[in-house]
């Protein structure tokens, strides 16, 4: 049986019994991210302020799953939030568990493609900017560490592999 230590609406601090011992576990509710390619071979990445690390941070447009809602239905909502852009084909890659020992969000990984413009209001109370990087290029953003999230780093990645390996199937 969990109990509640402390929490907000995006994450829970929990005591969960664990063999012989009680550890605490952060509780969140899943999410998903998407890697949205344009016909050029560039992905939107956005940047929005992080208040973990105090300053603004490159990310790939995401966000939680609502109750009742599908992960691809997310993700297009997500994608028309924050990049002003909906998925004419929206393939799934992977389910990421970011610090599996101690949280407990599923990451639902989506590659989305053939883009069509289509805004959503979201629930952010800032401005979120849109960069076009070219996705043979994201290395560089690591290199110079303006991108440091391992979720994006790893969506990208599979992203890369993904495209990879449906180019030799043709």
């Amino acid at each position: 049986m969990d109990k509640l230590i402390c929490g907000d609406e995006w994450l829970s601090l929990i005591q969960r019994r664990h063999g012989e011992h009680d550890v605490s576990v952060i509780r969140s509710g899943d999410e998903a991210i998407i890697v949205p390619l344009t016909r050029s071979g560039h992905v939107l990445l956005t940047s929005e302020p992080s208040p973990a690390l105090g300053h603004d941070v490159l990310i790939l447009p995401g966000g939680a799953i609502d109750e009742g809602e599908y992960s691809p239905e997310a993700a297009n909502r997500e994608m028309q939030e924050e990049v002003g852009c909906i998925a004419g084909k929206l393939d799934f890659l992977a389910v990421l568990h970011p610090w599996s020992k101690y949280l407990t969000v599923s990451t639902y990984v989506y590659l989305a493609r053939d883009l069509a413009p289509s805004t959503l209001q979201g629930d952010e109370d800032y401005a979120i900017g849109v960069q076009k990087v070219p996705l043979d290029n994201f290395e560089q953003l690591i290199a110079a560490g303006r991108l440091t999230d391992a979720r994006i780093i790893a969506a990208l990645y599979i992203a890369k592999r993904f495209l990879q390996w449906e180019a030799r199937q043709k």
